[in-house]
């Protein structure tokens, strides 16, 4: 949420305003060792190594992740993580894409939806823990971008 011009940003501390971790009832991971279900390469760019994008996903968001694949017991697929510019553009993103590492962190991953089980069981545990998601035929999509409109759902395609 950007601030208005010429008014600093208050804090979360501030606002009250929760971290990822804190809303989810987790202490904030610190490094990838605090993270279960996951590993940085699976949220790399998967521009075939034409960009040399460092991991720079939010751990919050990884924290999230990682609740909802206790919350489900089941295996949890990253189909899309962080994007260099040109892959996001490639993969017909929007040009301010939460993949997309803005102040140097990104905020979002597409998660595999192999069929509609998990697709119940994905949302029914994302909806409280996520206030962005977009819902593909074949994956959905999760983010915690503080700069985009929150508390929102979404569905790609016709």
């Amino acid at each position: 949420m950007a601030s208005p011009k010429g008014k600093p940003r208050k804090s979360r501390a501030e606002t009250g305003e929760t971290t990822g971790a804190q809303a989810v009832g987790q202490k904030a991971p610190t490094s990838w060792a605090d993270v279960s279900h996951f590993t940085p390469r699976e949220f790399t760019c998967r521009c075939e190594g034409l960009c040399d994008h460092p991991v720079v996903v939010s751990l919050d968001l990884v924290a999230k992740l990682d609740k909802i694949r206790d919350l489900i017991g089941m295996p949890v697929t990253i189909v899309s993580g962080t994007r260099c510019e040109r892959h996001n553009r490639k993969v017909g993103g929007k040009p301010l894409s939460s993949h997309v590492p803005r102040d140097g962190t990104s905020h979002a991953a597409d998660v595999r939806c192999p069929d509609n089980v998990f697709r119940f069981a994905f949302l029914a545990a994302a909806l409280p823990i996520f206030n962005r998601i977009g819902i593909g035929k074949d994956f959905i999509h999760v983010d915690d971008d503080p700069a985009l409109p929150s508390n929102v759902v979404w569905v790609y395609g016709p």
